[in-house]
């Protein structure tokens, strides 16, 4: 029963760690970011100091695209569902 516990408190580390990650952390540059399937209604705008913990749910229950932003609110990067899951 040991090794159960092991393996379930290191997922659960992970995670933890996956959590306070920043956004800018996980993002897709600007510039590399394919916008073909990108509109309005389906963004949510955060900054890049934001951790994920604070937005993931929006992006895997409600499929957005979150939109980066430095502190001057220019947009410098992307987050999609991809990201979250192969982080």
């Amino acid at each position: 029963m040991n090794i159960f516990r092991t393996i379930l408190n290191f997922f659960k580390s992970k995670e933890s760690i996956f959590n306070n990650l920043e956004a800018r952390q996980i993002m897709i540059d600007e510039s590399n970011f394919n916008k073909m399937n990108f509109t309005l209604g389906n963004t949510f705008k955060v900054n890049e100091n934001i951790k994920i913990k604070n937005f993931k749910e929006k992006i895997l229950i409600d499929n957005l695209i979150v939109v980066v932003t430095n502190n001057k609110g220019k947009t410098i990067g992307y987050i999609t569902k991809n990201e979250l899951i192969n982080n």
